[in-house]
């Protein structure tokens, strides 16, 4: 895109906390404009009423399939093309194996693999037309290291990676830049940490990433020269030890 991203649509999931909503708050601060994606209706409306930019937010479950083609649909009726789609939303869980709920190890797989390809192969057709786009998925170190007690975690994450890798070559010839982000240890919800002085404790000593990182980096990666892809990008807090 060449750092022109001004007015440009982008889709956003998981928008509602976290990463996915400072990603938002980043991509508005540079005039694009959003579709914010998630589960809690009223985390999405506030969030759209915040920003600056123009921006529509579509509360839905991404473990549905009929729903993930709809959201496209709504998306192109409102804003008419699609340039760029943040794929951040995910469930987490560190049970081991044999104490995972079988309906936790189905939603899981749903929602950070299944929905991220269903998601991916609606909006091609509509990068192909225009022979551009961006398409980025925010995965996790889990998708490149054995985590201990995430084993269905990781499994799906693994999932993402190597489905980002294959799609990247897949859609090379359709100018479409595929692309990720692999964070370790974030300060959301996800993780558990909502207290904000804890927060800064734990920055400080370069234990944990803010949202806002990821958002950053986010910006980063789709503001590249049309000649540059980042297929991955790892980022640790500076003394996480992985």
């Amino acid at each position: 895109m060449s750092g022109q991203i001004r007015d440009k649509v982008a889709i956003v999931t998981g928008a509602s906390s976290g990463i996915g909503k400072a990603i938002a708050r980043q991509l508005s601060a540079m005039g694009m404009r959003l579709v914010l994606i998630g589960r809690d209706q009223a985390r999405l409306e506030n969030l759209a009423d915040e920003l600056s930019c123009e921006a529509i937010w579509i509360a839905t479950d991404l473990a549905d399939e009929h729903a993930v083609q709809k959201l496209v649909d709504q998306t192109m009726e409102q804003f008419g093309s699609i340039d760029v789609l943040v794929e951040n939303a995910g469930v987490f869980g560190n049970e081991s194996v044999a104490d995972t709920a079988p309906s936790d190890i189905v939603e899981m797989v749903n929602v950070n693999l299944t929905s991220v390809i269903l998601l991916a192969q609606a909006v091609l057709p509509h990068m192909r037309k225009t022979k551009s786009g961006e398409i980025l998925v925010v995965g996790s170190i889990a998708g490149i290291s054995d985590m201990r007690n995430e084993a269905v975690y990781s499994a799906t994450k693994h999932g993402v990676n190597a489905f980002v890798r294959s799609l990247r070559r897949q859609v090379q010839a359709d100018g479409i830049r595929v692309g990720s982000v692999l964070p370790g240890t974030v300060a959301t919800e996800l993780w558990g940490k909502v207290d904000p002085q804890k927060t800064d404790q734990q920055v400080d000593a370069r234990e944990v990433l803010r949202p806002e990182d990821i958002a950053e980096i986010v910006a980063f990666m789709i503001t590249r020269p049309p000649n540059v892809s980042v297929r991955e990008l790892v980022v640790l807090p500076q003394a996480q030890d992985i």
